[in-house]
């Protein structure tokens, strides 16, 4: 089993670790709505344009969803946690706070990768999104290497899985 060290991500951190993320997932819907939105204020008339300068202005729209859409999983790394991992499932154990702890687990099949980026370990998961865990909080640079071996051998299993 691997036990990491108490590490803490700010709300603001981990909303651009989540825009970065959804930038990068979905580039091709990013670029393709202000594409759309150029076109439809340089041809269109009326509603259609107005719905052009919409589209062209959504992207900038992307760091406000993202603190929205991670203000539930800030509290759990806002307020500290650590990472208990083993072969079958990864838990994120909070710090204890008004003699309650959070908690999040998931199993290590439901994950599609791990890299790292920026001082961290960004656990991507099969469903769209992630989990970040700072590479201080490894007691080693062997801890981390073994981690992300875990990580991997379980998406052999998962592939070969028929």
């Amino acid at each position: 089993m691997i036990v990491t060290k108490v590490y803490r991500i700010s709300r603001t951190e981990l909303a651009w670790l989540a825009s970065e993320e959804y930038l990068r997932s979905f580039w091709w819907f990013v670029a393709s709505v202000p594409a759309f939105g150029i076109i439809a204020v340089i041809f269109g008339d009326g509603a259609l344009r107005m719905i052009g300068a919409m589209a062209i202005l959504w992207p900038f729209s992307i760091p406000a969803r993202s603190v929205v859409s991670t203000a539930k999983s800030s509290r759990l790394f806002r307020g500290g946690c650590h990472v208990e991992a083993d072969e079958n499932e990864i838990t994120f154990l909070g710090e204890y706070f008004d003699g309650k702890r959070l908690r999040f687990k998931v199993e290590t099949f439901k994950i599609k990768e791990a890299k790292r980026k920026k001082g961290m370990i960004l656990i991507r998961t099969r469903i769209p999104g992630f989990l970040p865990i700072r590479e201080e909080a490894f007691e080693s640079e062997a801890d981390i290497q073994s981690f992300i071996a875990l990580i991997a051998k379980a998406n052999e299993i998962v592939e070969d899985t028929p």
